[in-house]
């Protein structure tokens, strides 16, 4: 029950400060991890990124106030963190679907996303494998790209070459994804690579991953059942709370076995760098 209280407890913090800066730091006390890890694990868990969360919990905010009091769309605007009234009415109409102004209307249509509340289910009935490894320093050479989702990065590494030449340089399958977390706006800062021992390559990216204890899960199936998705929910929803496992800052790693969208077949293992 523990991370479910502090799972509400975090979700109190940001409701309390939605008019606020929001501290990272308050954030990392209350769950007793990275602000990172907790950001990372937050969108498997609920199906939203933590940024989206908060941007649609400040907009149905603003849209209450916008709807039942006389502020200025300024004022308002400033309350819940944008610094113009451009940028407030841009945010809102993509959410509302309607300009601050019309919300204002008597028949206005407004949607309302409520908090989130986390609550104790009995879960674990299908069981998941996974095993404990222990590797060693090593390096991957690939790109490295912020974009809206992790799939971005590997759209970019197959359309323009970057994957077969990585293949050409490295000797081997251009077959990791390693996640690094996500900024303000909810985009993944991703890398696609391959294990590497040799030399800088110009034009392309490096990572030195550290010594490590990694968990590693498997998700096998089909691409179109969301296999993957679901493997991840199940690790932070269920594996990872209950486990004594403590999740490391440093990248999750997801290893592509098999992706085969013409046979609609999938084999990823997911490493988690963990402590005890």
């Amino acid at each position: 029950m523990q991370w479910v209280d502090r799972m509400n407890q975090a979700i109190d913090y940001i409701e309390a400060h939605l008019t606020q800066e929001i501290d990272p730091a308050a954030i990392s006390r209350i769950m007793a991890c990275p602000y990172s890890v907790f950001q990372r694990s937050f969108a498997p868990i609920t199906g939203i990124q933590l940024s989206e969360y908060i941007r649609r919990r400040r907009l149905s905010c603003a849209a209450y106030d916008l709807h039942n009091t006389d502020q200025r769309v300024l004022d308002i605007a400033v309350k819940y963190g944008y610094q113009s009234a451009d940028a407030f009415a841009s945010a809102f109409k993509r959410v509302h679907g309607i300009t601050p102004q019309e919300a204002r209307l008597p028949d206005a249509n407004l949607k309302f996303y409520a908090r989130l509340t986390f609550t104790f289910m009995i879960m674990g009935v299908n069981e998941m494998d996974y095993k404990v490894i222990n590797k060693e320093a090593f390096d991957v050479l690939g790109i490295r790209r912020t974009t809206p989702y992790g799939g971005g990065t590997w759209g970019i590494v197959k359309s323009d070459g970057s994957a077969k030449r990585l293949e050409e340089i490295g000797g081997g399958p251009c077959d990791l994804g390693l996640c690094f977390g996500f900024d303000e706006e909810g985009n993944d800062d991703y890398m696609c690579g391959l294990a590497y021992s040799g030399k800088d390559v110009p034009g392309f990216d490096r990572y030195h991953c550290p010594a490590a204890t990694w968990l590693v899960f498997t998700a096998k199936g089909t691409i179109s059942g969301g296999v993957l998705g679901q493997t991840w929910k199940r690790i932070y929803g269920e594996f990872m709370p209950q486990s004594e496992y403590q999740q490391l800052d440093l990248p999750t790693i997801e290893q592509y076995v098999q992706w085969d969208e013409a046979a609609d077949a999938c084999h990823v293992d997911i490493f988690i760098p963990v402590q005890k």
